[in-house]
């Protein structure tokens, strides 16, 4: 580890003595993202993409543990390898994180904990587009603290893959691919489980997906639909009070999505994500305390592209209601719905959201400028107005300045309202939250070398979060009056290799670092999100092209969280730890393009906690081959 420290500061220095400023490789560019609605290209403020080439190779088998080494992303697992994780961005809350498969909003509106509920895995996906910054007047509702967009492959490989390995852990998947005539076909179906890495974090999850593409005079169209079931033992998931915990949930969507290209360009949306979640306080005993959710979002959105010769004019709108029918949420219902012959759901409740966009988008010569206003009309926190305008600079072929300045917002969820346990309660006078987001970057493109500097601030009031007031035995949801976080972010993708002239076996090397400060501490009570945010994060990403047919991969990450928790055994406060995490994978290409590989999570084996008395796995070890066919 000390050897890898030096090689980077090593690095760094090298890379502050200005090189030469020819452009960069292909696989270093920039990709299209949905930075803003007309979806145009170039990238006018700061956009993380992780592609192709690394999703293929990490050393994970999930997207929550891809996403573990990106850029000031927060990965909080409670239990390993997909079963359930929250992510944030800029030490910001999970809640505050809008999760899309292709351009399709997925968060789920019980809970944040359910937005990574996705039918998709590794295998399908082409790319996934981070965008920080608050972007409520580009997507709306949840993209307070910034998006993540997964992108799926229009022609997937036909493969089957297997994997094994330690706690009992197997995966098999089958991918395929196929055309009729201009209709592409993709279809997938993937399975894992495992004993789990201590009692009680045992799981079994199916995911099947299926996607078409085509284009009908002139018309592109995208038609998504997937179904995921989870089966795991949740232990201490929600309280340590009671450990042995066990919960179910299935999520179904189907979206179609319809774009036709000119001078005006129409691009329409219109899905539908039902999401199921069964929740067993007791595993030994269900009927003691038994929870039964149901969610039903059905959303529209369209938009109005105008071509013009200075950039575009966006008019846009989305229609969304979110629905929930449960045994513990909501208001009464007029008469009970029958789950089965012995559970009910009693209560339920819905909010229909309707957002207006207006986007002006410009570039003239070296400054490109996206400006634009959100309305949100909502049938119980009225109409509130988002405006924001990105900018950027390109002060030469391979330096740009950008700046942004941006109002989001999000509005509290069914658990945040009304959630009763025996150790939490909600509340219904919650307000929504808001925030003022600003920020100040510099890329910079070198011949051997991509390097984004960003600072940035973020004030947010009413912010939302479960609180343990000192003295008392119940988590309660309030407003915090007033919270600003700023912090900085240093990401630098180095080809040694062309940096220094030489032939080593290591080709690329990424570094992310990121520092998050808060103003507010948690003085006479206990957060359970907004103020235990990562106060730094730094990672690092290597690869070594052993030969045309070995390849090593490597993941580093240092991560030091803010805050604290109260150690359900002694009673007594204890503080989270920085730790380390260090991955690696081994592959070989053998015959036609097909991969066998050995990865090993946690190398070292090292004991950290994402959430206070929740044990994180140790060193996990698995080893698979993907057959092309």
């Amino acid at each position: 580890m000390k050897k890898i420290i030096l090689i980077t500061l090593t690095i760094a220095l090298a890379i502050c003595n200005l090189k030469a400023q020819n452009s960069i490789e292909k696989n270093l560019d920039e990709v299209i993202v949905s930075a803003n609605r007309a979806q145009t290209e170039g990238n006018i403020t700061n956009v993380q993409i992780i592609g192709l080439e690394e999703i293929e190779n990490a050393p994970v088998q999930t997207i929550e543990d891809l996403l573990e080494y990106a850029m000031n992303v927060d990965v909080r697992q409670r239990g390993g390898q997909g079963v359930q994780a929250d992510i944030s961005i800029r030490g910001g809350t999970f809640e505050q994180v809008l999760v899309m498969l292709n351009g399709i909003k997925l968060n789920d509106p019980q809970t944040g904990h359910h937005s990574m509920d996705l039918p998709v895995s590794l295998e399908q996906i082409e790319r996934i587009e981070i965008i920080t910054g608050g972007a409520s007047r580009i997507f709306g509702n949840y993209a307070y603290t910034g998006a993540i967009n997964i992108i799926t492959k229009s022609e997937m490989d036909n493969s089957v893959s297997i994997s094994g390995g330690e706690n009992a852990f197997k995966s098999g998947g089958i991918n395929y691919h196929t055309s009729t005539g201009n209709l592409k076909h993709n279809i997938s179906v993937n399975q894992k489980e495992s004993d789990g890495y201590i009692e009680g974090m045992d799981y079994k999850i199916k995911n099947y997906y299926y996607q078409a593409k085509t284009n009908i005079d002139g018309i592109n169209a995208l038609f998504n639909a997937g179904y995921t079931n989870k089966e795991f033992g949740a232990f201490s998931f929600y309280t340590p009070k009671y450990p042995n915990q066990f919960e179910k949930t299935q999520t179904t969507f189907a979206s179609l999505q319809l774009r036709k290209e000119g001078k005006i360009t129409l691009d329409n949306k219109i899905s539908w994500r039902k999401h199921n979640d069964e929740f067993i306080l007791f595993r030994e005993n269900p009927s003691w305390y038994h929870n039964f959710h149901e969610t039903n979002v059905f959303s529209m959105d369209m938009n109005v592209i105008q071509k013009t010769k200075t950039g575009t004019n966006v008019i846009g709108m989305e229609m969304r209601t979110d629905n929930i029918i449960s045994n513990v949420l909501g208001n009464d219902l007029e008469s009970p719905i029958e789950i089965d012959s012995n559970n009910f759901y009693y209560k339920g409740a819905n909010t229909t959201t309707t957002n207006l966009f207006i986007e002006k988008n410009i570039n003239l010569n070296n400054l490109a400028i996206s400006a634009g206003i959100m309305m949100n009309i909502n049938s119980e926190y009225g109409n509130e107005y988002f405006p924001g305008i990105d900018m950027s600079y390109n002060v030469s072929d391979n330096i740009k300045l950008f700046t942004s300045y941006n109002k989001s917002m999000r509005t509290p969820n069914y658990t945040e309202l009304y959630y009763l346990s025996p150790t939490n309660q909600g509340n219904i006078n919650l307000k929504s939250e808001h925030s003022t987001n600003q920020e100040l970057g510099l890329k910079w493109n070198g011949n051997s070398h991509k390097t984004t500097f960003t600072y940035y601030k973020r004030e947010g009031e009413n912010m939302i979060d479960w609180v343990l007031i000192n003295g008392d035995s119940i988590w309660r949801t309030q407003n915090l009056s007033k919270l600003t976080t700023t912090g900085y972010e240093l990401n630098s993708r180095i080809d040694i290799n062309k940096m220094f002239n030489t032939n080593l076996p290591i080709s690329t090397l990424n570094i992310n670092y990121a520092v998050n400060e808060s103003d507010t501490t948690s003085e006479g009570f206990q957060s359970a999100y907004v103020l235990d945010h990562l106060k730094s994060n730094l990672s690092f990403t290597a690869s070594q092209n052993i030969s045309e047919k070995i390849r090593i991969d490597w993941r580093a990450s240092r991560q030091d969280r803010e805050g604290g928790y109260i150690d359900f055994e002694s009673g007594e406060d204890v503080e989270y730890l920085p730790f380390w995490l260090i991955s690696t994978r081994l592959s070989y290409k053998a015959f036609n393009n097909s991969t066998i590989f050995l990865e090993i999570n946690n190398l070292f084996d090292n004991e950290y906690v994402d959430f206070g008395n929740i044990p994180q796995p140790g060193r996990w070890m698995r080893a698979g081959v993907k057959i092309t066919i």
